[in-house]
């Protein structure tokens, strides 16, 4: 026991002495490690609750501020040939505040999402520098998966999820995020989660890795199913069928047709598939109330977070959800009806831009790695990131708005990290790739895993 005080107390003064060393010279301090491994937290940290996603941001952004003073020249964005679609999006948060019928309300709004969500991006791709990096923040989102996924099973068991003590909600699993919604964030959260295959097989057999792979994933494939969530169905589906997209190959037709039989397997267990489910949904009417408070206000939009004050401005009502619902259930129609056409188009030149920018870049060096058979995973952990972001795009064609901010912090989180293994990466030659990951694997046998 004492052995343990002391080498507690040891551990304490050397982490008092370097801070004091930082303190003195700063520049020496390798702020690039700090901003890594609080971004790991908090993706690994993700669903815990709401103080973390309040906090672990700002303390990531911090550490990037620091990271950009004394190494300015050595970042990604310093680098980066994409920066015009951020301003795209600056414009277009501009337009949704400024041009809004209640300035107040919309900054508000979308002021809410600056330290949760539109800094993630920049702290995101400064985190990868190596494959190993990469492969790291994969097994902190296959962590955030497993534990919430036990804690959803958890809930099914008792009633009750063990972090957050909620409750189901209609009979829906909600996990700590305390709602049914919690099925769009393991379903956004799984995707990059599913490259764990590839961290597998550098080790173990093709039947040990599958085995292995889902024992570790499938509690948050059943807190996907017992969360009912067909828009997070509908976005794990799709990102195979995006992988398909990139890696081509004879085996598209199987994994297009595996995309389509996990979703209809999911939908099936589920048990909200049935058509008198989908007719009766309230979503048309919310999508409808959007687009009359587009047609009111066409050019420049009603303003971000304004969506119940203006249909009720309208004498509009929905036909089953309640008189105070807030967004569309739709992330297409709450950019429109909040930024007007002008407002959208840069939004989507934002996302969409992202998109190409990312799949242009990544599918021919994915091919290359494929076709080489190379030991390096790099390309395909970076494509599965990519993968996140795009499936974040289809889960919004049905979830949420644009600015609801765990999930927006999430998928910028995505983006950013693909960013950023595209950048520091689309200059290195296949080979060099391959020699790192050998040396990776030399170097430590006993920690291949992470």
């Amino acid at each position: 026991m004492l052995n343990i005080f002391n080498e507690a107390k040891k551990r304490g003064l050397h982490v008092r002495e370097r801070l004091l060393c930082a303190l003195r010279n700063p520049s020496d301090v390798q702020w690039s490690r700090c901003l890594f491994w609080s971004f790991w937290i908090s993706l690994a940290s993700f669903p815990i609750g709401y103080g973390a996603r309040e906090v672990l941001p700002v303390i990531c952004f911090i550490f990037l501020l620091l990271f950009y003073r004394y190494n300015w020249t050595e970042s990604v964005l310093h680098r980066l040939d994409a920066r015009p679609l951020f301003y795209c999006l600056w414009a277009m948060i501009g337009i949704g505040v400024f041009f809004s019928e209640n300035i107040w309300t919309s900054l508000l709004h979308a002021g809410t999402g600056i330290n949760k969500g539109f800094i993630l991006p920049f702290i995101g791709m400064e985190c990868v520098r190596s494959e190993k990096d990469l492969r790291r923040l994969v097994w902190a989102c296959v962590l955030a998966c497993f534990w919430e996924g036990l804690d959803g099973l958890h809930q099914a068991l008792t009633g009750t999820d063990f972090i957050m003590g909620y409750s189901l909600n209609a009979g829906r699993l909600t996990g700590s995020l305390g709602d049914y919604t919690v099925g769009n964030y393991i379903a956004l959260a799984l995707i990059p989660a599913f490259s764990l295959w590839f961290i597998l097989r550098r080790a173990l057999s093709p039947a040990a890795s599958a085995l292995l792979w889902f024992a570790t994933l499938w509690p948050a494939f059943f807190l996907l199913i017992g969360a009912s969530s067909r828009s997070g169905a509908l976005a794990v589906a799709v990102s195979f069928g995006l992988w398909v997209l990139l890696r081509g190959g004879r085996g598209r037709f199987k994994l297009a047709v595996g995309s389509l039989g996990i979703l209809l397997a999911v939908l099936v267990l589920q048990g909200r598939a049935g058509l008198g489910a989908v007719e009766s949904d309230g979503r048309w009417s919310l999508w409808h109330l959007a687009w009359q408070v587009f047609c009111e206000h066409p050019w420049l939009g009603a303003g971000a977070g304004r969506y119940n004050e203006a249909f009720r401005a309208l004498g509009l009502t929905p036909e089953k959800d309640v008189i105070t619902i807030s967004h569309p259930h739709n992330l297409y129609l709450d950019m429109l009806y909040a930024h007007g056409i002008v407002g959208f188009v840069l939004g989507m030149i934002f996302l969409l831009g992202f998109i190409w920018w990312g799949y242009k870049r990544i599918r021919p060096r994915l091919l290359a790695e494929l076709e080489s058979k190379s030991p390096s995973n790099y390309w395909r952990m970076t494509a599965w990131f990519w993968i996140g972001f795009g499936g974040w795009l289809v889960n919004g064609i049905f979830g949420h708005d644009f600015y609801r901010i765990w999930w927006l912090g999430l998928a910028m989180s995505h983006l950013g990290v693909m960013i950023g293994a595209v950048a520091n990466g689309q200059d290195a030659a296949p080979e060099d790739l391959a020699e790192q990951a050998r040396q990776d694997e030399a170097a430590a046998v006993s920690k291949t895993f992470f």
